[in-house]
């Protein structure tokens, strides 16, 4: 998860404020990035039905979905609160359609991460953007 992080920080640049995005998939390796607001532009929280379609959805995308675990990355502190806690409801039940079981739900931010499944996470005083070399295989 800390290249997913230094990845963050190297696309956000000086951005206080951070698009919530949604990944399916294999960290580094395949996976399917969703951008998901957290809520509807009414304000109200988007229904639980959709959050569901969208993991399925991006779950279909991939070749190989076995094994794979979704993470939100997002500006805020890292922490469970309830949009987090009902995307991972969300994708608990979006893996289930396809018969799997998410190897793990991370919450990212520009200095850390926290697996909500299992508990684990770290943070960084400060993550260093990523070297511009080119050599980002996530640039397709």
């Amino acid at each position: 998860m800390h290249e997913e992080v230094r990845r963050l920080v190297t696309a956000a640049g000086l951005r206080r404020l951070l698009p919530t995005r949604c990944w399916v998939g294999h960290p580094g390796g395949e996976e399917d990035e969703t951008c998901i607001p957290l809520a509807a532009p009414d304000g109200a929280a988007a229904p639980h039905g959709l959050r569901v379609d969208l993991v399925e959805r991006a779950l279909d995308g991939l070749e190989q979905p076995a094994g794979s675990l979704a993470w939100l990355a997002r500006s805020g502190p890292l922490l469970a609160g309830d949009d987090e806690l009902a995307w991972w409801s969300a994708a608990r039940a979006g893996f289930a359609r396809h018969g799997l079981v998410p190897a793990g739900f991370c919450v990212l931010n520009r200095v850390g991460w926290l697996d909500l499944a299992g508990g684990a996470g770290r943070t960084w005083t400060r993550v260093r953007r990523r070297p511009a070399s080119g050599t980002d295989t996530r640039d397709r």
